[in-house]
């Protein structure tokens, strides 16, 4: 049989032509499997952003949500202290006046208010003038109790008492109360109480401003990033808040919910590591700074080395053990090799060991985000002073150290300088070195029947810790702020962190109307006083 070798090329080529239009088309028709996750994040965001097209889905006043304008009173200062003493109140029913202890001031004092009774003891009075006032009481408990502060219906401070045989003064500052009548009482939530007296008197401390917020960050060599942030933080110090939500996972059920209620999504996306996939969470976050342009909080919740709970009494870990007597910036600047060198000649525990490596792999995962100069407000090691965690159940001086190794790890050995350091140890005995973070916070849980307000007395208390030279913030809450009140009050924390689940919805998505209402939620979401993502967006240039 003869062979056309010039039609077999012909053929050839034509093949060829035919594949390559294949391939073109699967390109532009197929969806690329390693791409989708990531396209229908972007997507996801974009909607929420308020650019997407497709917006028929929301309510007029989600498309352009009115601005909430604060309707602050007039403040008008003026000197006043009034002294009631209990026995010369309408007696609360079945307690008697008496004088059996010791110290009571004028004619005795009345014993014994009722157990679980709302506003066992009222006092009512005229103030002089809108301004805040300080309220002491005077009681002493016959057994250990606790007990609530109630100003005109509205519980604003719960307090306990241990078993005394003296009358002890319990102070609330900065109780705003507007001029004219106004009732004082107070609930006996767990047990009984004797009352002396109840006093109230102006205070003025509230409107001192002496705050010497540092103007840079405490490590030196801090990204430009970082930097840029914390100088929008101290910018708005004092002025406005920034708003922000715990996500439950990576999809953001919270944002959802926010933004379908508010028309406004928050500032700042919190979330945790060391719950679960860290390197996907880490991904999540990556996405609400390079799609959203948001700010990233993260917290560690850090399990005790060796096992998988971060409780002290899960755990038998010593703390106090592994780091005794030793150099901490030294052993900061091991590596893991020259570490279990240590370890094996005897010179280092084991444990320390453990410390080196939990840090290093959390670092690790930390890396993508100092790669792209993504800054984090990060808050390791958080609330220490309660002695619930394993990092604070073996006193101040092991935390302490923890803290400088953990800093010192992260920023000289890994060079995480993308970090904004967040030091949240719940207790003035649990202090660091100022040099080694750069927010202080608070987290603050109140029983839904609470009014949140201001948190006045915990700012004013943190600020004292903190000399007044650095920013302050509400790293956790069970309820939304009350911005008019922290305006008032001269107590505007930089940032909030609404805690997630049942503190804003129900198992089933819906908002869950306990702890605030959706009013509450809309109003400050669209306040002039708080700073949400488009605020953010905006002004953040």
């Amino acid at each position: 049989m003869k062979r056309h070798p010039h039609l077999n090329g012909a053929f050839r080529y034509l093949l060829l032509i035919l594949c390559v239009c294949v391939v073109s088309v699967c390109f532009l028709f197929l969806p690329i499997p390693g791409n989708q996750g990531t396209q229908r994040k972007y997507d996801y965001y974009h909607y929420l952003s308020g650019s997407a097209s497709d917006k028929s889905s929301l309510a007029a006043d989600e498309l352009n949500p009115d601005q909430y304008q604060l309707n602050l009173p007039e403040v008008n200062l003026a000197h006043f202290r009034r002294k009631i003493e209990a026995e010369s109140l309408k007696r609360p029913q079945n307690t008697v006046q008496q004088r059996k202890r010791k110290g009571y001031s004028g004619k005795g004092y009345i014993g014994k208010l009722k157990e679980n009774t709302e506003s066992a003891m009222e006092v009512e009075l005229t103030v002089p003038q809108t301004q805040h006032y300080r309220i002491t009481i005077c009681a002493a408990p016959p057994e250990p109790g606790n007990y609530a502060l109630r100003v005109n219906d509205e519980v604003v401070s719960q307090f306990p008492m241990d078993e005394t045989d003296h009358f002890t003064k319990v102070t609330f500052y900065g109780i705003f109360i507007e001029k004219g009548k106004a009732k004082i009482a107070i609930d006996t939530i767990e047990g009984t109480l004797d009352v002396d007296y109840i006093e109230i008197e102006d205070d003025s401390s509230v409107y001192e401003t002496d705050s010497k917020v540092g103007k840079s960050l405490c490590n030196p060599e801090a990204s430009s990033e970082a930097e840029r942030l914390y100088d929008f933080l101290v910018q708005n110090w004092e002025k406005k808040t920034l708003t922000g939500q715990y996500v439950s996972d990576r999809n953001d059920p919270e944002m959802q919910l926010i933004y379908q209620m508010t028309g406004q999504l928050p500032a700042i996306r919190f979330s945790m590591l060391g719950t679960g996939d860290d390197r996907a969470e880490i991904e999540a976050a990556i996405d609400w700074n390079v799609y959203m342009h948001g700010i990233v909080g993260l917290m560690w919740q850090w399990n005790a080395p060796g096992t998988n709970s971060v409780y002290a009494e899960d755990s038998h870990f010593d703390l106090e053990a592994a780091l005794r007597h030793k150099d901490i910036s030294k052993l900061a600047a091991l590596s893991q090799e020259d570490a279990k060198r240590a370890v094996e000649s005897g010179a280092l525990r084991e444990e320390a060991l453990m410390l080196l490596q939990d840090i290093d792999s959390i670092a690790d995962v930390l890396i993508p985000m100092k790669n792209m100069d993504i800054p984090v407000l990060w808050r390791p090691l958080h609330e220490a002073g309660g002695g619930w965690y394993w990092w604070g159940a073996d006193g101040s001086t092991a935390f302490a150290q923890l803290w400088q190794l953990l800093y010192e790890r992260m920023t000289v050995y890994h060079q995480l300088n993308n970090l904004i350091w967040i030091w949240n140890g719940q207790s003035a005995a649990y202090t660091v070195p100022e040099r080694t973070y750069d927010i202080a916070s608070v987290d603050i849980y109140l029983q839904p029947n609470m009014q949140y307000g201001s948190r006045f007395e915990q700012f004013v208390s943190l600020k004292k810790i903190t000399g007044g030279r650095k920013l302050l913030a509400l790293s956790e809450c069970s309820a939304l702020p009350d911005l008019e009140m922290m305006q008032l009050d001269c107590s505007v924390w930089s940032f909030f962190g609404l805690w997630y689940g049942e503190y804003l919805m129900n198992p089933d998505g819906t908002f869950r109307n306990v702890y605030y209402s959706s009013n509450d939620l809309y109003n400050l979401y669209n306040s002039e006083q708080a700073i949400t993502l488009n605020d953010f967006r905006s002004l953040y240039q």
